[in-house]
């Protein structure tokens, strides 16, 4: 099994960064025990949409560019492997607006955007499916 330095690195400083962001919300009275059902889900919506996001849409393929053509032992090549993969950008992100929804009420207008731009799209890829299907059972009737 090969090491992976970059990788190694990367996962100490998220747990690092992780460690401190709790550290200072606990330190600031910001944690609390219990969240609304609701706030989970909007959050897990919001988080699903900045997977989404950054990882294939195309508003945000210049910064992925940045990375394409690294050596993939590289720092460069191993962010690049970090940010094209929707696992490993999740728990980043799901790190994030867990840390900012007990940080400050401000991200929770950020939160309910992001949920509300994850909803829409369920709906519309469920529409085209449901369109999609719609349009095979009529050309299987018509012949």
């Amino acid at each position: 099994m090969k090491f992976h330095f970059w990788y190694t690195v990367l996962s100490i400083f998220f747990i690092a960064v992780s460690g401190l962001g709790y550290l200072w919300l606990a330190a600031n009275g910001r944690l609390v025990s219990w969240m609304p059902l609701s706030d989970f889900f909007l959050i897990a919506l919001a988080v699903m949409r900045l997977i989404r996001l950054f990882t294939y849409d195309i508003i945000t393929a210049f910064f992925r560019n940045w990375f394409v053509g690294a050596p993939s032992d590289s720092f460069l090549g191993t962010l690049g492997t970090l940010v094209n993969c929707p696992w490993c950008t999740g728990l980043w992100f799901s790190s994030l607006m867990t840390f900012f929804y007990f940080a400050t009420p401000v991200a929770w207008y950020v939160i309910f955007i992001l949920a509300l731009s994850s909803l829409a799209t369920f709906f519309q890829v469920l529409t085209n499916f449901i369109g999609w299907s719609a349009e095979v059972r009529k050309r299987e009737a018509q012949s």
